[in-house]
């Protein structure tokens, strides 16, 4: 239950671009990357090291539709089928 919450999260963190929470979080912890670019640091929060565990299954479980592709990731990323 807990990674399906996380996963929601990461999903409208990904999503959503005027949300308050959503531009604390970018600007304390992605700066100008991409959630595929972040890595957990050691005085990270609880929340975001939560987030960061599951990750790489929310990325494997999501489609991405590419649009100008700055959060993209080409080789990555399932945006086209399988």
């Amino acid at each position: 239950k807990n990674k399906c919450v996380l996963s929601k999260w990461l999903y409208r963190l990904s999503q959503e671009s005027k949300g308050m929470w959503a531009q604390i979080l970018r600007n304390k912890y992605l700066h100008s990357k991409t959630l595929a670019q972040v890595t957990v640091r050691p005085n990270d929060s609880p929340f975001w090291k939560g987030l960061m565990r599951v990750k790489e299954t929310f990325f494997h479980r999501v489609k991405f539709i590419v649009r100008d592709g700055t959060t993209t990731r080409f080789w990555e990323d399932t945006w086209l089928g399988n």
